[in-house]
């Protein structure tokens, strides 16, 4: 019965690979590593730069519109006629 047991066990398959081969495409694979993690930093770095930009001209706008805002309310308080 023990030997049932050792018959479906799955056979893996073992590979030998030369050192000096497996060092070879070691530097390889780090070397594609690298260029795949410098381009994607420069794709997020570019993508935060034109978030960025854009939060910046909404939040000008909106202190552009307080200011005006501002300025209306404190100057002409007492004359809505003329602003109106």
């Amino acid at each position: 019965m023990a030997d049932e047991a050792k018959d479906t066990k799955p056979v893996v398959p073992v590979a030998v690979v030369d050192r000096d081969q497996y060092r070879e495409i070691m530097a390889r694979l780090d070397k594609i590593e690298e260029k795949i993690e410098f381009y994607s930093a420069e794709k997020f770095m570019r993508a935060g730069k034109s978030v960025g930009r854009d939060l910046g001209v909404a939040y000008g706008v909106c202190a552009g519109l307080i200011i005006i805002l501002a300025y209306i309310l404190f100057m002409y308080a007492g004359n809505w006629a003329k602003v109106i």
